[in-house]
């Protein structure tokens, strides 16, 4: 037997080589003849600036791209199919900013970020084009759902600064930290013969090979470089907000920002919105009018392969289905009255994968069911253990506004709805599940990894540092102390808090009675209906069929039913898989490892890599083998 297996993995990984090397040379030869055609017709922002607005557009600036020293704008073909890599360069950013604020159609600034990843002299450059639109008379509005302290010295500059209910600000000071080398290259028996210039004590760079903690004259430059920068940035929030400097100081000294609460209460921010509210607050900003929001770079350069199509008669705009200049909220038909919408996996933030929801896929697909003017009814089928807080709330706030439109909302509970799945479902007119779903785990826990030992005992790693404030910055060196201790379970108490009054409301019950059977339990589904969590033991059709009833939809066929997120093209997903080494997976678990075993790894891995240490997640799986 073992023989024909080996047979046919022989002839399956010949025919995948096969595959993937004619694939790769039609890839090769497309992407240089595409490559070849960007370059003759490479636009440079540097040398034209191509400025193009409607009425009531509103410049929106994330900063999910770093802004570089000079402007660049090349395509590129990959695996992953044609790709345009534009990095915006700072003068272009602000001479965009110069021009939007002179621009009659551009009524103001929305600020979305959650960091900005440049150095400290780049950032306040950029600051500095920010203050410098706002006197001309236009407005700033700042919002993001988390909010480091790089993005609150941009968004400062806001009139008016928001945060998500459920967000996070991060104060805490600033540290620069050095990992020492030497322990661990004397364990693996590597001595290092070092040179340097005759009373060139203040040269550092060969310190991690020769010591285990900072020289003198290290820590003395360092300590000036960072109280420097430090208090170029807390100056700079404190005069944005209007607060004294002081008072940043004992914020980050006491890691005193510990709840969504705790930014309106110190003034660092305005006040709490979701993003659908600070939206709506924009419209009023523009007197009721809908606002047309445009990238900083879409601004500047709305078609930057207008050449290319204009010298082959060819609409790239068409080819590659960019869209029209502007994010506006589409509404249109989705082809059917009931949406069947699957949340399954993982729950984390941004787009997430085959493996995991993301919070900006899933809320955006509730949102299209939402919008479009044929869907009266939707029904979530969650198979899901849970995973972050914050992406759980973005999502639930999405079901809300479902219900505020008059739509009907039912889940149907798969193998899992637990935790954070439990959080999305929680809205729902009626939950369905099935006797055996594992639901309930209403609770949140917070992990940060530490690992000194291995590190420093085991490794021969040694770490030093110089900070502004006692508790500035985490890693994997040590553990949290009492403060930071303090801070993490005051941040978690509230979203816990803020987990169980989600479920009051939903379900009709007091917060007291959720509390008495939530404190991370799970139940199963038979349990769960008896004690209020869910409303009837069913499966998914049992869901779809109820909800058509409740949304009074007759004679409902599964030509009426639309399914989202839409699937992705099987030639995509090939790729994808490819790009992702599933074929690595498959060779794993036919050597014996469960793939979902792989798959809970993995989900494990994400998370400790993820910046969004709050978690709503059940802390195991089961499977009956």
């Amino acid at each position: 037997m073992s023989f024909f297996k080996n047979i046919a993995s022989s002839c399956l990984g010949a025919s995948v080589a096969i595959l993937v090397a004619g694939s790769l040379l039609i890839f090769i030869f497309v992407g240089a003849l595409i490559g070849g055609l960007a370059e003759a017709f490479s636009f440079s922002m540097e040398e034209e600036q191509i400025v193009v607005s409607k009425a009531n557009t509103v410049i929106q600036i994330d900063m999910s791209t770093p802004i570089a020293e000079r402007s660049s704008n090349e395509a590129s073909f990959s695996l992953n199919g044609f790709d345009s890599n534009s990095t915006m360069g700072l003068r272009d950013f602000q001479r965009a900013i110069q021009d939007a604020a002179m621009d009659d159609d551009v009524e103001g600034l929305y600020l979305n970020m959650e960091s900005a990843p440049v150095a400290p002299s780049t950032l306040a450059d950029l600051r500095e084009a920010l203050v410098e639109f706002k006197s001309s008379g236009k407005w700033v509005v700042g919002w993001s759902e988390g909010m480091t302290m790089g993005g609150l010295y941009l968004a400062s500059v806001a009139d008016e600064l928001y945060l998500h209910p459920n967000g996070y600000s991060d104060i805490s000071g600033m540290r620069l930290q050095t990992t020492y080398y030497k322990g661990m290259l004397e364990k693996l028996g590597v001595g290092m013969t070092v040179l340097r210039g005759p009373d060139n004590e203040y040269k550092s760079a060969v310190e991690p090979f020769t010591r285990t903690s900072m020289s003198e004259s290290n820590k003395e430059q360092l300590t000036a470089l960072l109280e420097d920068i430090w208090g170029e940035v807390r100056d700079g929030i404190a005069e944005g907000r209007d607060i004294e400097s002081q008072q940043l100081d004992e914020i980050a000294e006491n890691l005193s920002l510990r709840t969504a609460e705790d930014g309106v209460e110190s003034e660092l921010f305005d006040g709490l919105l979701y993003e659908d509210e600070l939206k709506e607050r924009l419209k009023e900003k523009l007197g009721g009018e809908e606002p047309v929001f445009v990238s900083i770079s879409e601004y500047v350069n709305p078609n930057p392969m207008e050449g290319l199509a204009s010298d082959f008669e060819l609409s790239f705009m068409e080819a590659f289905d960019q869209g029209e200049y502007g994010e506006t909220e589409e509404v249109e038909p989705l082809g059917g009255p009931l949406a069947v919408i699957y949340a399954n996996g993982a729950i984390e933030m941004g787009k997430g994968d085959n493996q995991t929801i993301g919070s900006e896929t899933l809320a955006e697909a509730i949102r299209s069911a939402r919008l479009a003017p044929d869907v009266e009814a939707v029904v979530l089928r969650v198979s899901s253990p849970g995973g972050s807080a914050l992406a759980s709330d973005i999502i639930w706030r999405e079901t809300e506004l479902l219900k505020e439109a008059g739509k009907t909302f039912v889940v149907s509970m798969g193998d899992y709805a637990a935790s954070g799945g439990y959080y999305i479902s929680a809205g729902a007119e009626r939950i369905f599940a099935s006797p055996n779903t594992i639901t309930g785990s209403i609770g949140v826990f917070g992990m940060l990894p530490y690992a000194t030992e291995l590190l420093e005992d085991k490794m021969g790693l040694a770490y030093d540092d110089v900070r502004t404030h006692s508790h500035a910055g985490m890693g994997l060196e040590a553990q949290l102390d009492e403060v930071q201790m303090e801070a993490m379970n005051a941040s978690i108490t509230d979203i816990y808090g803020d987990f169980v009054q989600i479920v009051a409301d939903g379900r009709g019950m007091s917060y007291d009675a959720v509390d008495a059977i939530a404190r991370g339990r799970v139940w199963t589904g038979q349990d769960a209906l008896g004690i209020g969590l869910v409303d009837e033991l069913g499966n998914l059709q049992d869901a779809i069929d109820a909800a058509a009833s409740l949304a009074g939809l007759d004679s409902l066929g599964e030509d009426d039913l639309v399914f989202l997120p839409e699937a992705k093209d099987p030639f995509e997903q090939f790729v994808e898989e490819l790009a992702e080494a599933d074929l690595l997976m498959e060779a794993l678990a036919s050597a014996g490892v469960s793939e979902k075993q792989l798959n809970h790894w993995l989900s494990v891995r994400r998370m400790l890599n993820s910046d969004d240490r709050i978690q709503a997640r059940l802390p195991y799986f089961i499977e009956i083998q």
